[in-house]
């Protein structure tokens, strides 16, 4: 190889390593109504719609996961890890609303159902009880 070859070679391969990394997926701008993520019966609702719904996969409040989580590949998300508590509303609304039928959760395997038969006012209230039960 000449001089200039080793180095751009050696970029080259950086780049393409750096593109097959986590990329975020990309979601709508959304705004929350205001105080809908603090109100208390925002998120007692949301903590309703949790247990329906979504318990029998992410487990309930006092167990962090079901035994089932851990099942799914990729396993359920534990809602009580600390990230949860600054992850962009948004994004868990989106997350939500759509489940598994968008990228890169679709060729993941993802098992996720799209909510998408709820209202916004009561995904909005699973975003906050989500974001509540962070820790």
């Amino acid at each position: 190889m000449s001089g200039w070859a080793a180095p751009a070679w050696g970029l080259f391969l950086l780049l393409n390593l750096a593109a097959c990394g986590e990329q975020k997926p990309a979601y709508p701008a959304r705004q929350p109504p205001a105080g809908a993520l603090t109100d208390v019966a925002q998120i007692a609702a949301g903590q309703a719609l949790f247990r329906e719904k979504c318990a029998v996969c992410h487990g309930h409040a006092d167990e962090g996961r079901s035994p089932r989580a851990d099942f799914f590949q990729p396993p359920a998300p534990d809602f009580t890890a600390a990230g949860y508590r600054t992850l962009d509303p948004a994004y868990l609304f989106w997350r939500i609303e759509v489940g598994k039928s968008v990228e890169p959760y679709l060729s993941r395997g993802s098992v996720m159902p799209a909510w998408r038969g709820l209202s916004d006012e009561q995904i909005w209230q699973l975003v906050a009880y989500l974001k509540s039960r962070a820790r």
